[in-house]
């Protein structure tokens, strides 16, 4: 999945319509701005979306005070008409001259309708018919064509336009232009200017504050095809860089500008005037109004869109702080409760304690009626009246499951070998069903529930647009280099990142020519499978890297130009020139080189390059690109989801990581680092890591086999060691473990339910740990307990099962309705996990009371008959031996138990665990969520390298998509449209609207930037060009000329449009018909509007009854830098949040309504898990919870006391468990989710066996209860689990795969060591505490048993 998420890259797909660098250059008749010195489009108010014109601006008010600028009767023209060149205008320093056109007329009033109103009042003050003015109609012609290029960038929002234009108009046709414009070098008269004096340079001031007012009612303006400013495009050569003087100066840099060269045809330069020294005498700064972004230009107009205009974004209301966790002093307060609440118990408790022990007062015994087993006691001690209903039906289910369980063992032991028959057979036959098992390892399939809100928002988004690309990526880091310099001629010191020295650009060319020719086994090639956005135009895969601003030449990057300066313009230059202009077509001082690469789309320097982004920077904004110390190519490979697509991406990409595998190995330069990925290698390595992994497993699963086998017998004599042994006997307890794990396997695998690796590593260790308890139980019980006089050899083992059977039961029905329960979460992992590992607890029950108990029954008789273990057919020496307790029985009996039930000791160890559980609550809600991606690979695994660079150089996040869903929601109609823009006159809560607001928090957002908008582009692209260039045209039959082939034989489109709050928007009968067009054209020189690269799969459509239905749509933006999972799963719910609101704005106000809108990241499908965890973690545990109080109140008779008791002890493990984790760094997240799932049931091991043994103990006192209990329950316990496990988990320390060191190393150490502390220190002496009293039913059958053994002794004395 991080793979995915790390191809953040693709979002530069929504920039690949802009092909076109906006270039500027100046006319002879008037200097002013042109997108491409290609164009030459003509102008009128229809097709450059002029929002006004000049008949409406009389009527203004803000107009009819219009300021002419300086004295008008003082001042003069500086040149009248163009050279037969259309080079240089011609010097004229006359007045200005009538003009008579009326076409030339319309055009102005048109194009420049704040000078024609001025010129009209000059002319009426003057009392003549006709304006004057300094330009010829050619020179109008030009400039109408000229200012509609410019239109097509900025007339988003009028105002720029507007204050921008009045530069143009009236440096072109001013009358009065002797006030700001000074010709420099003219060139005399000739036969080449037929005798006409042109003027090469020219001198413009203008005041600073038109500078600076113009600037900044532009600096806003937004480009929806490249979610750039418009601006960055317009201010060459300082794009991003670009400040309110360097625009102005862009605009008069010439194509003969030595330094710097431009598209004006000669030099125009501009002086920015403060004040009086800033101006020689006699010259009148231009110095217009100007009208903010935020203000209409006339009484009709819209302002400027807040998109385009900070200034016009409404006042949001302040955001809520960011909540601050509550703090006593530097304490949280919720730990502060704690402690305080923990203090006071724990010191009241030890003085109560310690008080009544030193005045000797018992308050721990309790009095109640005292058994002597002997023949003489009186029956009357216990009377049917004084037991209860609950003591009465506790007693008889106790002893209809002992009268149970003994008459099943005796038949299992009579008919030992049929019963084993039977139960192996049943078992192997649904073990065979393992072949139909489906092992589900997509992580979207594992984590992310079909009906979740991720996973469908995923399937719509794949089924309506196209799934997510396939990423193969390569970042390489300078290693051991450090920063370079150079100074240019005049002094100025320039400073370089590590990567741009030329061998390490020269060895990443290398690599990247290496990459471009892989072919796989198959012979796939990457032109195969790779994406190409501009297909058919450019059959070129869009690799991303640097070396596409040099077309992938070694020639061009070696190049190298003089300039006049004296100065060498190379490679280094060159780069810094395509950093800021990535969408540049040429650079001129690099022999005319593009920026654009092979493949005809740009290359970001935020997508390729990395390791920039200043302290605590999270965008690309205001970037310092050149001391970038890592590169990164990007080769993206279409996902077509298609088992034949599948195979070749697959067959490219292994040959892909074995060239990178060998190249790191062999050819890398020292001073390189590298880190490398493909689709496929987080499954790649996860299989490795399987099998890598697959010894230390069987080493410690042989470890706890070896423990079984041995630690099962009993030693009474170095003579019978043979025979004592129980070797066979533990092994086919092994191979009942297994075979209920494979009979759930198979079970599962007949009817079709898939399996995860989870269960595979899980389920073994959950299901060994409940049966060897149980094994142990059952034998050591059998061991301490010898036969009765008169009882048989299967009477015997039936009366021992009858004894413990009981207690199995209770376990094993508690452990398995936990994990049934637990199959209700939502999360599959987690549901697949609970049904096989219950159904394998309830499988291993039942083959330990019917195939373990004939084995038992089979070995027990071996040893009674002296047979050697193994080697049964050979007999020993016959020697009788009493019976005897094993060591670790005699250490509980004789130093443990009295030691820690003392009561000097008890008041203690209850204040330790009350301490240890303060300690944890409060810890516990500080464990992070999440499962950072280096966790699940091999410490070994070249992905780590990756994703440590992935963390450290990228400088973009990854994609972002707000997707308007299919709800009947009309696109095409204006009302609608108004709702989903981003220009002047759309609303102000718009889609693309609330997505530009959410990116200017991108803190708390953590989006970008703004979003792409095809609507707004596509609103562009209908307008764009003139009569033989731009955007749309169709030829004679009305079908579609892409704007890349020669439009001579084609004609403009003529899109007919509805005005509303003076903006246009395109009728439903021209949105029909030219909308198909706009997705199916590329963009390129003569357009850079066309819509198909950014947005031929961003819009689902459809025709019905020749009207275009848009069925859904996105709009993509991306996401701010992201370095850890709470980064990707807030950003998520963050984005959640901005759709959410823009779905409310749609239904009218409405969350609730039939327009939705979902944000979809390829990330987000893993990550959702983690918004909710911490209530999956609880509701799972609960349900776990409760079903174990269920269990063990109604096998205990209803015992609430005890059953109360269990729950809190489980609760009290699960909850220093999590403490423990936050100490041990272990996060939160699916994984370990079914590790504490696991933990509750095998938490019920350590504590329902000794509970029960307390419940059914008939001592004359609580302490004395507990330490019978603790002594037969307790060193089962400890040998059969805690021993059991703890040299198995060991071993996983030193596995490679980083999950089993943290999720099964840690967190399984963690649950045996506080297990079995909690059930073999804590309880015990709770239940001395607080345990149920003696069930006098109970005591009465004893009584009542004790007294017929009697009998029976006395009868029979032999």
């Amino acid at each position: 999945m991080v793979t995915l998420m790390m191809s953040t890259l693709l979002f530069g797909y929504g920039f690949l319509g802009v092909f076109c660098q906006v270039s500027h250059m100046v006319n002879s008749d008037v200097d002013l701005l042109a997108l491409q010195s290609q164009f030459n489009p003509s102008l009128n108010g229809s097709n450059i979306g002029i929002e006004t014109n000049f008949q409406s601006l009389e009527l203004n008010s803000r107009n009819n005070t219009w300021k002419p600028y300086g004295d008008s009767n003082n001042g003069h023209c500086v040149w009248y008409d163009i050279d037969k060149n259309n080079k240089y205008n011609i010097f004229y320093d006359g007045e200005g001259k009538m003009l008579e056109d009326e076409t030339s007329v319309t055009k102005l009033g048109e194009v420049c309708p704040e000078l024609f109103v001025d010129l009209r009042k000059r002319a009426d003050e003057a009392g003549e018919e006709r304006i004057r003015t300094c330009c010829s109609p050619r020179q109008i012609d030009k400039m109408t064509s000229d200012i509609g290029m410019a239109a097509a960038m900025v007339n988003r929002c009028p105002s720029c336009f507007r204050n921008m234009r009045l530069n143009w108009c009236y440096m072109a046709c001013d009358p009065a232009q002797s006030n700001y414009l000074v010709p420099g070098e003219l060139i005399p008269p000739s036969n080449e200017t037929d005798n006409n004096t042109l003027i090469k340079d020219l001198d413009l001031y203008v005041s600073d504050a038109y500078a600076v007012g113009m600037y900044n009612s532009c600096k806003d303006v937004t480009n929806p095809n490249t979610n750039s400013k418009a601006i960055y495009l317009m201010c060459m050569p300082w794009s991003s860089l670009c400040n309110p003087y360097r625009l102005l100066s862009s605009f008069g840099l010439s194509s003969d500008n030595p330094v710097t060269p431009g598209f004006a045809p000669f030099e125009i330069h501009y002086h920015f005037v403060k004040d009086e020294s800033d101006r020689p005498e006699n010259i009148i700064e231009f110095n217009p109004e100007l009208i903010p972004c935020n203000q209409a230009i006339t009484a009709e107009a819209s302002a400027c869109s807040c998109v385009d205009c900070e200034a016009s974004c409404p006042v949001p209301p302040p955001l809520p702080p960011i909540p601050l966790p509550w703090k006593v002093g530097r304490l949280d307060g919720y730990a502060f409760i704690l402690i305080i609440i923990s203090a006071s118990f724990c010191t009241t408790f030890l003085v109560i304690s310690y008080y009544f022990l030193i005045t000797r007062q018992r308050v721990v015994n309790e009095p109640h009626a005292v058994l002597h087993h002997t023949v003489s006691s009186s029956s009357s001690v216990t009377t049917d009246d004084d037991i209860t209903f609950r003591e009465k039906l506790g007693a008889n289910l106790e002893k209809f499951f002992e009268t149970v369980f003994s008459s099943w063992g005796e038949v299992c032991a009579r008919y030992a070998i049929f019963v084993l028959i039977i139960g192996v057979a049943l078992s192997v036959a649904l073990s065979c069903c393992v072949v139909y098992v489906k092992v589900t390892i997509d992580p979207v399939e594992l984590w992310a529930a079909p009906e979740s809100r991720s996973r469908v928002e995923k399937d719509y988004f794949d089924s309506n647009f196209a799934p997510f690309f396939r990423t193969e990526q390569v970042i390489i880091a300078a290693k051991n280099l450090e920063p370079f310099n150079r100074t240019t001629s005049d002094g100025v010191v320039n400073w370089y990142g590590p990567v741009f020295r030329k061998e390490f650009m020269y060895e990443v060319l290398k690599l990247q020519k290496k990459i471009e020719k892989v072919v796989g086994d198959a012979g796939t090639k990457l032109g195969d499978i790779c994406f190409k956005p501009m297909a058919p135009d450019f059959d070129t895969c869009a690799v991303q890297s640097p070396l596409g601003w040099f077309q992938g030449s070694e020639e061009i990057l070696n190049s190298e130009f003089p300039l006049a300066t004296g100065d060498v313009y190379d490679y280094l230059n060159h780069i810094e020139y395509c950093t800021t202009n990535p969408t540049s077509p040429s650079d001129g001082n690099f022999g005319s080189a593009s920026c654009m690469a092979s493949y005809g789309g740009p290359v970001f320097p935020y997508v390729v390059l990395g390791g920039f982004l200043g302290e605590g920077q999270i965008t690309a904004d205001n970037a310092q690109f050149m001391n970038a110390t890592a590169i990164v190519i990007t080769v993206p490979v279409n996902n077509f989801k298609t088992e034949d697509h599948d195979f070749k991406a697959t067959d490219w990409e292994g040959k892909f990581l074995a060239l990178m595998s060998n190249w790191t190995a062999n050819e890398k330069p020292e001073y390189m680092e590298v880190g490398y990925a493909a689709e496929r290698s987080i499954k790649d390595e996860l299989d490795r890591q399987s099998k890598s992994d697959v010894l230390t497993i069987l080493i410690s699963y042989s470890i706890m086999f070896l423990y079984i086998a041995f630690s099962l017998g009993q030693f009474r004599s170095f003579s019978t060691l043979l025979i004592d042994s129980k070797f066979t006997l533990g092994i086919g307890g092994i191979i009942i473990v297994g075979l209920s794990v494979c009979t759930s396997i198979g079970f599962y695998g007949l009817i079709g339910v898939s399996s995860t690796l989870i269960i595979m590593e899980v389920i073994p260790f959950l299901v060994l740990a409940v049966g060897v308890d149980n094994i142990f139980i059952l034998v050591q019980t059998y061991q301490r307990e010898a036969r009765r006089p008169v009882e048989s050899h299967e009477q015997h083992i039936g009366r021992i099962l009858g004894e413990v059977g009981p207690s199995m039961l209770l376990s094993s029905i508690s452990e398995t309705c936990c994990f049934f329960l637990g199959a209700l979460s939502d999360m599959p992992a987690v549901k697949a996990f609970a049904l096989y590992a219950g159904l394998a607890l309830f499988f291993n029950f039942c083959l330990q009371i019917t195939c373990f108990v004939a084995l038992f029954s089979l070995d027990t008789r071996r040893q009674e008959s002296n047979r050697l273990d193994i080697l049964c057919c050979f007999r020993g020496a016959k020697k009788d031996y009493p019976k005897n307790e094993g060591i670790l029985y005699r250490v509980f009996d004789l130093i443990y138990a009295p030691f820690i039930l003392s009561n000097w000791v008890k008041p203690l160890i209850i204040v330790g665990f009350i301490s240890w559980l303060t300690a944890s609550l409060c810890v516990a809600p500080h464990i992070d969520v999440g499962l950072d991606q280096d966790i699940s690979m091999p410490t070994d695994s070249y992905m780590q390298n990756y994703f440590k660079f992935l963390t450290s150089y990228l400088a973009v996040g990854a994609p972002v998509y707000f997707v308007i869903q299919d709800t009947g929601l009309n696109a095409t109609a204006a009302d609608v449209q108004k709702k989903i823009c981003g220009s002047a006159g759309c609303d102000m809560d718009s889609v693309v609207t609330q997505i530009y607001l959410s990116a200017k928090i991108a803190n708390r957002t953590y989006i970008a930037a703004p979003s792409s908008s095809w609507l707004d582009d596509f609103y562009d692209w209908l307008d764009y060009g003139g009569d033989f260039s731009g955007c749309c045209f169709v030829d004679d039959n009305g079908d579609f000329c892409p704007s890349s082939q020669d439009q001579i034989m084609c004609t403009r489109c003529e899109p007919t449009y509805v005005v509303n709050n003076n903006k246009k928007w395109p009728t439903q009968e021209s949105f029909d018909k030219y909308f198909e067009f706009y997705l199916n054209d590329n963009p390129g020189m003569e357009c850079p509007k066309g819509g198909h690269p950014s947005y031929g799969t961003a819009v689902n459509r459809h025709k019905l009854d020749n009207k275009t239905v848009i069925k859904s749509s996105y709009f993509q933006t991306y996401h701010s830098v992201m370095k850890n999972s709470a980064d990707y799963y807030n950003g998520m719910a963050a984005a959640r949040q901005v759709a959410d609101n823009i779905t409310t704005m749609l239904n009218g106000g409405n969350h609730e309504g039939p327009h939705h809108v979902f944000p979809y990241s390829v990330f987000y499908v893993f990550y959702e898990q983690y918004l909710t965890m911490w209530k999956d973690v609880l509701t799972s545990l609960a349900i776990s919870g409760g079903a174990i109080f269920i269990a063990v109140l109604l096998l205990l008779g209803l015992d609430v006391q005890s059953s109360l008791i269990t729950m809190l002890v489980i609760s009290m493990i699960v909850a220093d468990l999590l403490g423990a984790m936050y100490w041990w760094d272990i996060s939160l997240n699916a994984v370990s989710l079914v590790n504490l799932v696991m933990a509750v049931g095998i938490s019920v091991e350590f504590c329902a066996h000794i509970v029960r043994g307390f419940a059914v103990s008939c001592e004359n006192s609580r302490s004395n209860r507990a330490k019978e209990t603790l002594v037969k329950m307790g060193s089962s316990v400890l040998s059969g689990i805690t021993l059991t496990k703890f040299g198995g988990i060991i071993v996983l320390a030193f596995a490679k795969s980083q999950i089993f060191q943290v999720f099964y190393f840690r967190m399984y150490l963690l649950i045996v060591l506080i297990g079995a502390a909690h059930g073999l220190i804590f309880l015990p002496v709770l239940l001395s505490y607080l345990g149920p009293k003696v069930n006098r039913a109970r005591l009465k059958q004893n009584f009542e048993n004790s007294s017929a053994i009697e009998r029976a002794r006395s009868s029979n004395p032999l």
